[in-house]
């Protein structure tokens, strides 16, 4: 792996985590940087010993350890996040919700799934999906980017490999764990695009007179989960209902690292202040700095989880099961997060 670290930033960055070990350096952004590698290091270990423990790297299922391994030891950047997806979903089910975990799963056509769970003497497949996206960089010499679009085609893409892969005749369950340009718990408009829809803003013209009527915002039910119609209008099945009815829900799992004493605000805010104000809020600056950089401050991975569920699912998830994450579900025929999260932030 050392011989292809020049090559590859990732590379290099995994060998950065594993050998984050020893005092910590005398300048204080070198010593920030080998908490943020230890942060890693820590979480990475956690997630490989609860996959080993779940029986995860056993031979068998058709050589699922070998090849679950072969991508953590290997120097594709893509293979490598799949497999460390999978091993953190099976520490979030096994060590964090105390689930039963078992990694060699029947799905669809003699597919294998990645894993499945035991509830209430139920087992519920899981597919894991890691959509990635590179975040734009800024130009040399410039601090900031500016970028439109969204990754709903990303999870999409998820949607459509899972249900390919998933049986009729048991609950399923999409796992996503996202590296895309923006965090999805923070903003979810992306997933809920892909899954249910978009919201537009509409009102109605009278092209006789150019009246125009009051303007609404109204779901366009063209996501996964409620699309029942074809481009030409014709129902998309039969019977008229959504397809990817085998996905009972998708859970979104999300890495973030956070600090004991975070960094002050970022340097395109303090842009927008005049000196004036630069000068008042100096000292505060100064200290939450001084923080950041001292030999107290602590880094660890934290995980933020939304779970979303299909309303035409052949098998339902209860919301109850994940009651202490935000979910969205439909009350009174109207999709809302538990949390009180907008549907139009």
């Amino acid at each position: 792996m050392r011989g292809s670290a020049a090559s590859s930033e990732n590379v290099m960055f995994r060998l950065k985590v594993l050998e984050a070990h020893g005092p910590y350096p005398t300048d204080p952004a070198k010593a920030a940087e080998l908490r943020h590698f230890r942060a890693v290091k820590a979480s990475w270990d956690t997630y490989l010993f609860s996959a080993y423990a779940c029986g995860m790297f056993q031979e068998g299922g058709g050589g699922k350890g070998r090849e679950l391994l072969g991508r953590l030891r290997g120097l594709d950047n893509g293979g490598f996040r799949s497999a460390m997806a999978e091993c953190m979903t099976c520490w979030f089910f096994a060590g964090k919700m105390g689930l039963s975990v078992e990694p060699y799963a029947p799905g669809r056509g003699g597919k294998k799934l990645d894993m499945r769970l035991l509830v209430d003497g139920n087992w519920i497949g899981v597919e894991v999906k890691s959509p990635f996206r590179e975040r734009p960089k800024p130009p040399p010499g410039k601090s900031t980017i500016t970028w439109c679009g969204d990754d709903a085609d990303k999870i999409k893409q998820c949607m459509e490999d899972a249900n390919k892969q998933f049986c009729d005749d048991r609950p399923n369950l999409l796992v996503i764990v996202p590296e895309l340009r923006m965090h999805v718990f923070s903003h979810r408009r992306d997933v809920v695009k892909a899954a249910y829809g978009q919201s537009k803003i509409t009102f109605w013209v009278d092209t006789q007179t150019g009246e125009s009527g009051p303007v609404e915002v109204k779901l366009f039910q063209d996501g996964k989960f409620l699309n029942k119609s074809r481009p030409n209008g014709k129902p998309l099945k039969p019977d008229g209902l959504p397809a990817y009815r085998r996905i009972s829900a998708i859970l979104c799992l999300e890495e973030k690292v956070v600090d004991k004493y975070p960094p002050p605000t970022h340097s395109f805010v303090l842009s927008l202040f005049d000196q004036e104000r630069l000068r008042r809020i100096w000292p505060i600056l100064k200290k939450a700095w001084d923080l950041y950089y001292s030999r107290n401050n602590e880094k660890w991975v934290e995980h933020d989880v939304i779970v979303l569920h299909n309303p035409y699912a052949y098998h339902a998830l209860s919301p109850e099961m994940w009651r202490a994450f935000p979910q969205l579900v439909f009350v009174d025929g109207e999709m809302r997060w538990t949390d009180g999260y907008r549907m139009d932030a």
